[in-house]
């Protein structure tokens, strides 16, 4: 009975022994599996997808979205990213143009060109919201010496640097030097971003209201708020003239009844008279259109349905007259009866 017993317990030691070894087998497992590098798992997490882009509330992360990088270009820096709190921290004196055009996050990372350790690439990658927004800060930041890019509907490139809108986001690609080696990769880095980040289409339907003739090209912009001095006025698009070698600028806003535009027309020529201004007679065929000399130029302001629109610093009452007359038939054409 006695060895009976020893038996038994000799083989439940042994079924302990086997059991515990088991459980240590299936922990050291579960802990190489966590240590081991996944690509489907980082892809899935980090790279933009049709599934969820609609839902992402920061940029993508840089190296993903740019991948594959141009021939001989490295990471030579981590992604930084900011958001409305510290994104002064990163563009100090411009952080207020961002925020009041709908900023919502911000990735930026840094590429070098292993021929030579001086030039490098710094990616900034700006969630505004929509496209919109990103069209706003576009617009607002675009430089004198830009050369239109057909990478995107909406891009330009400078000696040493590119901007583009893709839906939501705008992109800054600033290189430490300018060479046609650097343009050609950072072109290369803004296609490869526009094929990784699935985003929503480019749509500004006002452009279309802007009459052609006598346009400047590339010469539309928005500003997101305070246009004009105006905190009232904000979604305000603007458009370039020349009219016999005279500038004169066109701006329409659409609010979103007709009772609001005509409200607002009303109220910025109240505050353009505040500070200065001074109400002319006006014989046009539009209704309550109204003219004020200000500064030594002329502006117009009117309404049509929910459309703010007008013509401001003209510098003589003829040609914002024949401007003013433009634009409010091509917006009676292109908008219809309201």
């Amino acid at each position: 009975m006695i060895r009976e017993n020893i038996r038994i317990g000799r083989r439940q030691t042994l079924l302990s022994i086997v059991i515990l070894g088991a459980l240590v087998l299936i922990a050291t497992g579960v802990v190489i599996t966590q240590t081991r590098y996944n690509p489907a798992i980082l892809q899935k997490d980090e790279l933009l997808s049709a599934a969820n882009t609609a839902d992402q509330s920061a940029p993508p992360a840089s190296f993903e979205a740019f991948v594959p990088l141009p021939p001989g270009f490295k990471p030579l820096s981590a992604p930084e990213m900011f958001d409305t709190d510290n994104l002064s921290d990163k563009i100090n004196g411009k952080a207020e143009l961002y925020l009041s055009a709908g900023f919502s996050g911000l990735v930026c990372q840094r590429f070098r060109d292993e021929i030579a350790s001086d030039r490098w690439i710094e990616a900034f990658v700006y969630d505004m919201g929509s496209s919109q927004n990103a069209f706003a800060v576009f617009s607002a930041q675009r430089r004198e010496n830009a050369e239109t890019l057909d990478v995107a509907q909406f891009a330009y490139r400078s000696p040493n640097a590119v901007f583009l809108v893709h839906g939501r986001y705008y992109l800054e690609l600033i290189g430490s030097q300018a060479s046609s080696r650097m343009i050609q990769s950072m072109e290369m880095l803004a296609a490869a971003f526009i094929r990784n980040t699935q985003t929503e289409t480019v749509t500004l339907a006002e452009q279309d209201l802007f009459p052609k003739q006598d346009l400047i090209a590339d010469s539309v912009a928005l500003i997101a708020a305070d246009a004009f001095g105006y905190e009232q006025l904000n979604q305000v698009y603007t458009a370039e003239y020349r009219l016999n070698d005279e500038l004169l600028t066109a701006y329409l806003s659409r609010r979103r009844a007709p009772h609001e535009a005509q409200e607002l027309a009303a109220s910025y020529g109240k505050f353009l008279i505040t500070f200065g201004g001074r109400m002319l007679e006006l014989q046009l065929p539009i209704k309550n259109a109204q003219m004020i000399e200000i500064l030594d130029t002329y502006e117009i302001i009117f309404s049509y349905g929910p459309y703010l629109a007008g013509v401001r610093e003209a510098p003589t009452r003829e040609r914002a007259e024949k401007l003013a007359i433009k634009l409010y038939n091509q917006i009676k054409e292109v908008a219809g009866e309201s």
